[in-house]
C-alpha cells in the first residue's frame, strides 16, 4: 500500500468517527429542541454561540486558525438550529 493510500485511509477512519460525533450532537440537538419547544424558548440563542466558538478558540490547537474553525462550526451551528426548528415536542401518551 502506498503512503498516499495509507494517508487516505487515515482520513476515511477519521471522516467516519467525525460523522458518528456530529450524529451524537445532533442527537442531542433534537434532545434541547423538544425541552425549548415545550418551554416556548427560541431555537437559536446568539449567546450559547458566542460561548461555542469561544470554546472553539480556546481548545484550538492548529494547524488550523480559529478563523477557518468558526466557518466550520457556523455550519455545524445552522445545520443545528434548522434540527431544532423541525423538530417537535414528543406527543405525551
Amino acid at each position: 500500500m502506498s503512503k498516499l493510500q495509507q494517508w487516505r485511509n487515515k482520513i476515511d477512519g477519521l471522516d467516519r468517527r467525525l460523522v458518528a460525533l456530529l450524529n451524537q450532537r445532533l442527537a442531542t440537538v433534537s434532545e434541547i429542541a423538544r425541552w425549548k419547544a415545550e418551554n416556548k424558548i427560541a431555537a437559536y440563542s446568539p449567546s450559547r454561540t458566542a460561548e461555542i466558538m469561544h470554546n472553539i478558540a480556546a481548545a484550538n490547537r492548529g494547524p488550523h486558525s480559529v478563523a477557518q474553525l468558526r466557518r466550520i462550526y457556523r455550519q455545524v451551528i445552522a445545520a443545528s438550529v434548522d434540527l431544532q426548528k423541525k423538530t417537535r415536542p414528543l406527543k405525551r401518551k
